[in-house]
């Protein structure tokens, strides 16, 4: 399932993943306070989504958006209940504050949803694709160790989720992607996080079930922080 929120707002910071997290967790919280201590008080590292923001007519001012349009949050999940408490606490929430910015809600609405049936898709990112090694070294989609570790977190991500894997390995083709380097603060604290990642266009072969799962669910580290969105193209 996917939805978009837009909000209106006139300034919107550059890190801002943690400012959607903040977001997701209030409208779950909104919604069924039971359920977001289930997502939120485990030990999962990754929650059932993956999320991309686009930020539409902007002027930016050091590591401030100042937005003459809209901000689009692009939110997608496998897991149904998930994405009905999240809908149903963003249409209770009209306005959201978060350290000195404001946004607020204009229109939540459905998205559609391609029909992955064949073991092969072309995938744009809508977020950066985050692999790493064991001893957390981002790693360049050309390496032998991309494959292998994109393999293991999907396994890894698949299994949490579902309660099994893979169902085959994944092959992954990098198209036309470019690095970037995002700066975030993601524990509490002032202390800022560099994270590399890669955007563009990749395919992805394997089974069917897997890429409509993660296709929904995200692919790579840190999905439900802002990396690994992607989209059927």
């Amino acid at each position: 399932m996917r939805l978009q929120v837009k909000l209106s707002t006139d300034r919107f910071p550059l890190q801002y993943r943690m400012m959607i997290v903040s977001l997701v967790k209030e409208a779950l919280k909104a919604s069924d306070e039971a359920y977001f201590q289930k997502i939120y008080q485990s030990n999962q590292a990754n929650r059932p989504f993956s999320f991309g923001v686009y930020v539409h007519d902007y002027e930016l001012d050091e590591a401030i958006f100042h937005v003459k349009g809209y901000v689009a949050l692009n939110i997608s999940s496998p897991d149904s209940e998930f994405m009905l408490h999240f809908y149903n606490g963003m249409m209770s929430i009209k306005e959201f504050k978060y350290k000195g910015f404001t946004s607020k809600r204009m229109k939540v609405q459905m998205e559609s949803n391609p029909l992955i049936n064949r073991d092969q898709v072309y995938f744009k990112t809508l977020s950066p694709l985050l692999i790493q090694d064991k001893n957390k070294k981002p790693l360049h989609p050309q390496e032998d160790s991309y494959r292998e570790e994109l393999n293991y977190i999907s396994h890894v991500a698949l299994q949490s989720y579902r309660g099994y894997g893979l169902l085959q390995p994944l092959e992954f083709t990098a198209k036309n992607m470019k690095k970037t380097v995002v700066k975030e603060n993601i524990h509490s604290g002032d202390e800022t996080l560099f994270f590399t990642g890669y955007q563009g266009v990749f395919s992805l072969k394997g089974h069917p079930e897997d890429l409509k799962v993660l296709s929904e669910f995200g692919i790579g580290f840190r999905s439900s922080q802002g990396f690994g969105a992607v989209e059927v193209i």
